[in-house]
């Protein structure tokens, strides 16, 4: 018998796994595939790593505004897809040895009973006996109708970080973070993308003048927005795809590329895991079902990370698995669950943390809004490339002073968000900002120079009467 059973070895399984055997308990993790889910496999770690080395080649051709001419005299593209894929592999080791105190076990995961999970292997089949089970499953990219995946030509960012290299042409379906961050890192290696999006605009979780900011940035790129558009059909042509893309005026266009990527949100993976045979809640809008311990409609129960429902990252399910774990020792977890950032690795960065100006407004509480500008901030100043445009602001309620929001899209945004995070945590107020000293020249100085324009007392801007 086990304390803890957890099905699925992604960002909330693993981080559970580890935190319920430092709570003494004795721990099996399931996974059918690899360990880091998601996030370490074909999400996050690739991603990210895809993009780093994307943006140190656009770099390099950058110097010449310094005066340093660099010419790059080769570039083997199935070396650089195997250099990201290494970065993935050695994440996954690394977890896989922080799991040395936990039984791992291979195979397919599915309660069978109310204390008993069953485990699906191709040489095996076993059952583990438990007190607790956590559904840590995780989710899996959404299809769109008539545009199905095929694994060569229509693909998911699965199948794009196990291509042998990038494609020279893609569409890209969806501008939510996945297709911005694939499409930016593409467009900074000279590809041809075209970039399309059912909305109005781009990154829809931000706020306009944030998304405006990355659009006009994605158009300098040479990557061409398809707004208000959707893709109706696909047809398989020699070497690629021919993608008809409906545009919102009623028109349609047609483009032939190598491949087709579907970006456009993903699904609570849940399917054959036996949830209903112990009437485990769930609806396929928000996911499973659960409270602040993180169980779900059977106490002994718990469920965590992308299969509760949004937002689906990494960081929130880490969270979530330290909760969940936290209940099955029988500990009142102090952990909350919110705020919890987001960022998009695009060019500029863009994080947001707590209510955006939109959300205030819609709600009817009364705020104040204050932007400060990367052109004013002298590390800006110092940067290759620049953020001309990007800016900070500040989202506060009105008469209390207390920070209700932030949105930062900018150079290193994705670091500077979690002192506005740190300040929604503690429900902190604009002067406790202002008390900070911080290092110049930086961009987290654009955290002091909001906080001291909210109190009236601009610094690095004229103060406006």
């Amino acid at each position: 018998m086990y304390d803890l059973v957890i099905i699925g070895g992604g960002p909330a399984g693993y981080v559970a796994a580890i935190r319920a055997v430092g709570r003494g308990l004795k721990v099996a993790l399931v996974e059918r595939r690899f360990l880091g889910g998601e996030c370490a496999n074909w999400g996050c770690i690739p991603t990210k790593t895809f993009l780093e080395v994307a943006e140190a080649f656009y770099k390099a051709k950058s110097l010449r505004l310094a005066g340093i001419e660099l010419s790059v005299s080769s570039l083997s593209e199935e070396t650089l897809l195997d250099y990201v894929r290494r970065a993935a592999l050695r994440t996954r080791e690394g977890i896989k040895s922080l799991l040395s105190e936990v039984d791992l076990v291979e195979g397919f995961g599915r309660i069978s009973g109310p204390h008993e999970v069953e485990i699906v292997s191709s040489s095996s089949r076993r059952f583990l006996k438990f007190r607790y089970a956590l559904i840590a499953t995780g989710s899996e990219p959404k299809g769109i109708p008539g545009v199905e995946f095929d694994g060569e030509y229509v693909i998911s960012n699965r199948e794009f970080f196990e291509l042998r290299r990038p494609p020279e042409s893609m569409v890209i379906v969806g501008a939510g973070a996945v297709g911005v961050e694939v499409s930016t890192a593409l467009a900074m290696l000279n590809k041809e993308i075209y970039l399309v999006e059912l909305l109005d605009r781009v990154l829809y979780f931000t706020d306009p003048d944030v998304s405006a900011v990355v659009e006009r940035s994605l158009r300098r790129f040479g990557i061409r927005l398809y707004l208000r558009s959707t893709v109706k059909r696909v047809e398989k042509v020699p070497g690629g795809v021919r993608v008809f893309v409906s545009r919102g005026t009623g028109s349609e266009e047609v483009v032939e590329v190598e491949k087709v990527l579907v970006a456009v949100g993903r699904r609570p993976n849940v399917e054959g895991i036996g949830l209903e045979v112990v009437g485990v809640r769930y609806d396929p809008r928000v996911g499973i079902h659960v409270d602040e311990s993180l169980r779900t409609s059977i106490p002994n129960i718990l469920a965590a990370g992308d299969v509760v429902g949004p937002p689906q990252l990494a960081h929130k399910a880490f969270r979530e698995g330290m909760i969940a774990a936290d209940t099955a020792a029988g500990v009142r977890s102090s952990l909350p669950r919110f705020p919890v950032p987001q960022v998009v690795f695009s060019h500029p960065q863009v994080a947001i943390v707590g209510k955006t100006e939109e959300e205030v407004r819609a709600s009817g509480l009364e705020c104040e809004v204050y932007r400060f500008p990367y052109v004013a901030l002298g590390r800006n100043t110092t940067a290759l490339l620049k953020s001309s445009e990007g800016f900070a602001k500040l989202i506060v309620e009105k008469g209390s002073g207390r920070i209700l929001g932030a949105e930062v899209v900018g150079n290193e945004a994705s670091e500077i968000i979690h002192i506005f995070a740190l300040a929604i945590a503690y429900s902190m107020r604009v002067p406790e900002l202002a008390n900070v000293i911080y290092t110049h020249p930086t961009y987290s100085e654009v955290i002091g120079e909001l906080a001291h324009l909210a109190l009236g007392e601009p610094l690095h801007m004229p103060k406006v009467s």
